[in-house]
């Protein structure tokens, strides 16, 4: 064999070769890798939905501990983003309910008309675009034993149970189920 060919290089048709197999292996690899993006989201929405809760109880201690019981009636509602130490980079504010559509996807926000805590779901890579989820939506509630049925937590009269973060909307994407067609 004569140099000339040795050095030629590729053949238009072996780079178009070349060309389409790193294109089918980068599908599929796309393909598999992307439903794990959702994951993470969601893993992250239900680690921040613990670290609340978390501050939801020490904040009601403090208050039992502090002789003000009383006062744990107020948190019912509340925004709990107020108590976190430092809020998640994500979370931008409380917003009117004209101001909704504008909260970003992958962002947290403070509903100031219906007093809950949302998540705006990004988009959804492993799912087609006609399957629809809720965003998740969280409530702050105090949980007592109402003994002279005033709805009212009355510290001495009610049986103090504690205080939940309530998921009120979202709860299919929360356990990571897909919707039913």
């Amino acid at each position: 064999m004569s140099t000339r060919f040795r050095n030629r290089g590729f053949s238009l048709l072996e780079l178009v070769v070349v060309i389409v197999v790193i294109g089918t292996l980068l599908a599929v690899a796309l393909n598999r890798l992307l439903p794990y993006i959702d994951e993470a989201e969601r893993v992250g929405v239900l680690t921040l939905e613990s670290q609340i809760k978390s501050t939801l109880l020490t904040d009601a201690a403090k208050r039992i501990a502090g002789g003000r019981a009383a006062s744990i009636s107020e948190l019912d509602g509340s925004n709990p983003m107020r108590l976190m130490l430092e809020p998640p980079k994500n979370y931008v504010g409380e917003k009117r309910e004209d101001q909704r559509s504008a909260v970003p996807r992958r962002n947290w926000y403070f509903d100031l008309k219906t007093r809950r805590l949302v998540y705006r779901i990004g988009r959804r890579f492993g799912w087609s675009d006609d399957e629809f989820l809720d965003d998740p939506e969280f409530e702050v509630r105090v949980a007592f034993n109402d003994r002279n049925g005033n709805s009212r937590f009355e510290p001495g009269t009610d049986e103090l149970y504690g205080v939940r973060l309530d998921a009120v909307a979202g709860a299919e994407w929360l356990a990571g189920d897909r919707p039913k067609r």
